[in-house]
């Protein structure tokens, strides 16, 4: 079956989230190379520079923004409790405009003009493999989101400067047909939207229909990230639900045009159960009232979008709901799935200049970064191996149900079971 797919990463059209501007800088504005007391204790020697390229403006601003947040908060976090081994982050932050070109610019600037000693990121899945390449050009240890598509695990490159967070298409499968075993579902509809992750997803969902006791249909039909006119797509899967009869339906969209697409189905007669995926796990879902969406299964990865009603013995709620509060305390709002891949990249990083035992040796701090094990991160255990630097998380996905709050009439993501 013929698909066309774009690798263009989670350039997803979220709702815009206040930027919160990070405090490194002395009176005058400018950055301080002196080192400075917080409430932890006095700090030793010059700031670690770490460098970070993230999208602030194009089409990923707001996720990307929703990153710089994390990551924001993330280091004033460590910062505030004695910084690392002593030692304060100073976090450079680059735009790279939803570009390559913009992205391989920012961080040639950040390596040659600002010198930085470390990097995370970039968002943009489609630059991800010319971001290490950077890295691994210039021999500096980055920490970066993923997911790595199916295409970069062919070529098989290896890389000994940098690493991969996310759970890919692989790990997102499995989780999708613990759902499929759990659920009791035999025949299912399946289409995606533009994004990478969402039609290898499906690619790989398929591959393990024939050994798993289901059947998929995959339709070749996709769409982009905003549809402002559903209609077409829908009579697609609609020609597709009344020939095949499944028993379930699986739309892999983003949050924004997940509702219309659920709620049209829904008027278009059909009642049988209809899953989102991870992107969908947001809650700009509900920016066209819960309603439209309840009802709506969809997998977090994590389960960041609400700790508080996951299983006491899941191994990072403590860390989740910690994080949670805290970070909702300092912006106004909630984190979400995107402030989690921020904030994780200076975990990750953290863990690898600890385990290295300081900041002031890259080498040390790239071989640590490539045996790091069981990492609690707000994504989950993170661990890697030399042969095994492009996905840190490979299970800790969970499902939810959107549901209405009868006493506040607002949606709510209800806990249904963790996942691989």
């Amino acid at each position: 079956m013929k698909r066309r797919y774009v690798l263009i990463g989670f350039l997803i059209v979220l709702l815009a989230l206040a930027l919160v501007a990070i405090a490194c800088s002395d009176e005058d504005g400018g950055t301080s190379d002196d080192a400075t007391e917080t409430t932890a204790g006095e700090t030793t020697g010059e700031p670690i520079k770490v460098g970070m390229v993230t999208s602030l403006t194009g089409n990923s601003a707001a996720p990307g923004v929703s990153i710089q947040n994390g990551a924001q908060y993330q280091v004033e976090y460590i910062n505030s409790t004695g910084g690392i081994n002593g030692r304060q982050i100073e976090l450079l932050i680059e735009d790279d405009k939803s570009e390559v070109t913009s992205m391989t610019a920012a961080m040639t600037k950040l390596i040659e003009e600002d010198g930085i000693d470390y990097f995370v990121g970039p968002f943009i899945q489609y630059g991800q493999e010319a971001g290490r390449q950077i890295c691994e050009d210039a021999e500096i240890p980055m920490v970066g989101a993923g997911p790595v598509s199916l295409e970069q695990l062919a070529a098989d490159a290896q890389y000994e400067w940098s690493v991969m967070m996310s759970a890919g298409p692989v790990t997102q499968a499995d989780a999708l047909v613990e759902m499929i075993k759990a659920h009791g579902y035999t025949n299912i509809l399946a289409i995606a939207d533009t994004l990478a992750i969402h039609q290898e997803t499906l690619i790989k969902l398929e591959e393990r229909s024939a050994t798993e006791g289901f059947e998929i249909t995959v339709l070749p039909d996709t769409f982009g990230l905003v549809l402002a006119d559903p209609q077409s797509i829908l009579n697609k899967i609609m020609e597709g639900y009344n020939s095949t009869k499944p028993d379930a339906i699986f739309t892999l969209s983003n949050p924004v045009a997940q509702p219309g697409l659920y709620q049209g189905l829904r008027n278009l007669g059909v009642t049988v159960p209809i899953h989102g995926s991870p992107a969908a796990a947001h809650p700009s879902i509900m920016a066209k009232g819960a309603d439209a969406v309840e009802g709506l299964y969809v997998m977090d990865s994590g389960g960041l979008v609400n700790p508080q009603v996951l299983p006491d013995d899941w191994a990072v709620k403590a860390f989740q709901v910690d994080f949670y509060d805290r970070y909702k305390e300092h912006y106004g709002f909630a984190p979400d799935f995107f402030a989690a891949v921020g904030a994780d990249y200076l975990i990750v990083l953290q863990a690898a200049v600890d385990q290295a035992g300081g900041a002031d040796d890259p080498e040390a701090v790239r071989a640590a970064l490539q045996s790091l094990t069981d990492v609690v991160t707000l994504e989950g255990l993170q661990t890697y191996t030399p042969d095994k630097t492009y996905e840190g998380v490979t299970g800790f996905l969970v499902e939810y149900q959107i549901a209405v709050d009868p006493d506040t009439e607002k949606g709510v993501f209800e806990f249904v079971r963790t996942l691989n």
